[in-house]
């Protein structure tokens, strides 16, 4: 889904903006069934690659559910929520292209958003490996809703951000964790960070901070070669959380002339900056040089 999303930006960032040459609720309904087919094949494609990467090993059954709300130590709830809130995020700018009044496309962008999100628990279900979980489908719709901030507080104060590195754990269970980088980037938890940056200036009414500098709170998990935390520790895993504290920046902040690279710093804004950090993990305090 993270690569369905970098698609999805840049797919909105070349749209013509002509919400800003059309009257309000003067909605160009060719520009609309143009978008709804080009998100169609994308998520189509996405959903494919998706069922490849990560269900290709699992085995069908009669559709259940399973309560994994203890399991991974969350993380994959997290994940929900980041790609959630970003699909709804570029669903609204899309239907705010064609002329629909703001909040009109809030609502039906968090709508479809959630329902986007809806398959992936349906596959779970019909799946020997998962379960379709109330708990994810929680996660999808706090993500989904998360941008109406922008419409109590004139901005997203709250804008998630993912990062990542290869763990040592992923070779002990590659049929789990992922055999390469790809699989990986998506099935080890070890390996990822999810991050909630907000602007310096939430502190300064007179916004005495530059609009693009952030910082960041970010949340993991380490040792969780089993999605249990009994089982980890029966296998002599210790599986424990981890939260960090580092800058970011918001590169849509930035000003910029040329659309091809607002179209770049769209994308890469979903990633947070490699920045210094400051890890708590319920022991002590490191601290890391250069964190991704």
């Amino acid at each position: 889904m993270r690569i369905l999303l970098l698609a999805f930006s840049v797919f909105v960032f070349f749209q013509n903006p002509v919400h800003a040459q059309i009257q309000k609720d003067s909605i160009n309904k060719k520009q609309l069934r143009n978008i709804i087919l080009a998100e169609s094949v994308l998520y189509a494609v996405g959903m494919t690659g998706l069922g490849l990467l990560w269900y290709k090993d699992s085995e069908s059954q009669s559709f259940k559910f399973f309560n994994d709300n203890k399991q991974w130590l969350q993380m994959d709830k997290a994940g929900h929520v980041y790609t959630a809130y970003h699909l709804t995020d570029i669903n609204f700018q899309l239907l705010k292209n064609t002329g629909m009044d703001a909040k009109k496309a809030m609502l039906y962008s968090s709508i479809s958003s959630t329902a986007m999100m809806l398959p992936i628990e349906i596959f779970d279900g019909f799946s020997t490996s998962y379960g379709a979980s109330w708990g994810d489908a929680l996660a999808n719709t706090i993500g989904a809703f998360l941008p109406y901030q922008q419409f109590l507080f004139d901005q997203n104060y709250i804008y998630p951000k993912f990062s990542f590195s290869q763990s040592p754990f992923a070779h002990l269970r590659p049929n789990t964790l992922g055999r390469n980088y790809t699989e990986q980037l998506i099935k080890d938890y070890n390996g990822q960070t999810y991050w909630l940056s907000t602007d310096f200036n939430i502190f300064s009414k007179e916004n005495k901070f530059p609009d693009y500098l952030q910082f960041s709170i970010g949340y993991s998990g380490n040792q969780m070669v089993y999605g249990s935390p009994n089982e980890n520790i029966e296998n002599g895993y210790s599986s424990h959380r981890q939260w960090f504290l580092s800058l970011d920046l918001n590169l849509e902040k930035i000003e910029v002339e040329k659309k091809w690279l607002k179209v770049i710093f769209k994308v890469i804004n979903k990633v947070k900056i490699p920045f210094p950090a400051i890890e708590w993990d319920g022991k002590g305090v490191v601290l890391h040089p250069l964190y991704f």
